[in-house]
């Protein structure tokens, strides 16, 4: 079994202008990512026909729709409901987080969200979205996932960035969240920027590691590494789908290029795999529900 729990939706119709859109919706930040002016994006597209095609040829049984971290409340609010019409689509295979501005009308946000059938919250991008762990708002989201036991995933990036356009990661404000929170699950993605978000000796319980898109970012040695370093139970699978991984042999994003790649280079253990793969998530679910 196997559970991807970074991927995300756009409907297929942003790929004709991604720039025009993302103008018209005052989006400057995600056009960037998506569609760099200077060199070939990428950014894939899929339908829910196709990424459920690609979930099944890669032995994929569920995958986490996530938000993304919009500039502005209209957008979340509408992606939110595309990601609950996928979910419609196939609930048995998609699982919905949402896109959240903390704001003032964030519990109105947080209570459409789940009235659409969402059940977690992320990507979210404190150095994009405009708040930090001393934020008003950022305790109103925080407290709401609290009592609702929802899961929030944060976007990380390496303090430099990882590519010119990243706004760099504020560790210390992540580091902040997980301690007034300790009840809530953290989700800190690409690896929480390879541990650039370092707690240290001691892994807080609430804290785990999604290695979404990590052959963009590093080598396959990394998996071994982090396994090390925090131990097989905090890291769980992401693949960032429909992101095209491996650009200079992919004209198309897939699933299965990666799980192939981590079962054939990664060097776990069957044990390990499993854990990657499915149980750790499993567990982190069970915890929330």
């Amino acid at each position: 079994m196997i559970i991807d729990c970074h991927t995300h939706c756009f409907p297929p119709e942003l790929s004709r202008d991604p720039q025009k859109w993302a103008k018209e919706k005052a989006e400057p930040h995600w056009s960037e990512l998506v569609a760099p002016g200077n060199k070939k994006s990428i950014q894939d597209w899929a339908s829910p026909e196709k990424m459920l095609q690609a979930m099944d040829e890669a032995s994929v049984e569920r995958a986490v729709l996530l938000g993304w971290y919009w500039e502005n409340e209209s957008t979340c609010r509408w992606h939110n409901e595309i990601i609950s019409e996928w979910c419609e689509q196939a609930p048995d295979r998609f699982i919905g987080f949402a896109s959240i501005l903390p704001s003032k009308t964030t519990l109105a946000q947080l209570e459409r969200a789940k009235a659409l059938g969402l059940s977690g919250v992320g990507e979210l991008h404190p150095g994009v979205q405009q708040f930090n762990n001393q934020s008003p708002h950022w305790h109103t989201l925080a407290n709401w996932c609290s009592q609702n036991r929802w899961i929030l995933n944060f976007h990380c990036t390496r303090p430099a960035g990882d590519h010119p356009r990243a706004i760099p990661t504020p560790f210390e404000d992540y580091k902040g969240m997980v301690k007034q929170y300790p009840e809530l699950t953290f989700i800190f993605a690409h690896w929480g920027a390879g541990l650039d978000l370092n707690f240290e000796k001691v892994q807080p319980k609430n804290v785990f590691y999604d290695c979404s898109a990590s052959p963009l970012l590093y080598d396959i040695k990394i998996f071994r590494q982090l396994i090390e370093t925090v131990g097989i139970e905090k890291i769980l699978f992401g693949s960032d789908y429909p992101l095209r991984l491996y650009p200079s042999r992919q004209k198309e994003a897939d699933m299965e290029s990666f799980i192939e790649d981590i079962r054939i280079n990664g060097k776990l253990s069957p044990e390990e795999t499993e854990a990657l793969f499915a149980d750790n998530f499993k567990k982190i679910i069970k915890a929330n529900c």
